[in-house]
């Protein structure tokens, strides 16, 4: 499986110190040089997402995107959700780390799976990758993640934690 990155995974999987944990869940893994370039905007030289991309290791990871099709334009996405979107088309396999609602939904309309933060870490914990849920959602969640207490409860529960 290959992973195609969105911005605000990258970041707060970054900020949560749990990145280096579910990237080995993909085969391979595709970083739009939009999406780099959106977290390397960032004023603060410190940010763990910016750090990481200027790590060796993250540069062969970058990707250029084709050009948006129309009916990607069409949903008025960031230029990093439609740069997965189109990069996600371009091989069998991909699939779509998406946390945004729109561009899941224009992902969702041409058939390209998508996953988005938490389904990567209940996969990271499926696989042992992670201990357990509950100090992962609470490190997203301080991280910045947006989590109601429902979904919360509802992640646990499926989890038996």
């Amino acid at each position: 499986m290959t992973l195609v990155f969105n911005a605000s995974p990258l970041i707060v999987l970054a900020k949560s110190g749990l990145l280096d944990r579910v990237l080995p869940l993909g085969n391979h893994v595709i970083i739009p040089r939009p999406v780099a370039k959106e977290i390397s905007a960032v004023r603060d030289p410190h940010d763990p997402a910016a750090a990481w991309l200027r790590q060796p290791d993250a540069q062969p990871l970058l990707s250029d995107a084709p050009e948006c099709s129309a009916f990607v334009g069409a949903w008025d996405l960031g230029a990093g959700e439609s740069s997965v979107i189109m990069l996600s088309l371009e091989g069998d396999g991909r699939q779509a780390v998406l946390d945004d609602l729109a561009a899941r939904r224009c992902a969702s309309a041409l058939g390209i799976k998508v996953i988005g933060t938490i389904g990567l870490l209940l996969m990271a914990k499926q696989r042992g990758l992670i201990p357990a849920i509950r100090p992962a959602l609470r490190s997203v969640e301080d991280a910045g993640l947006f989590l109601s207490a429902t979904q919360r409860e509802l992640i646990l529960s499926r989890t038996g934690e």
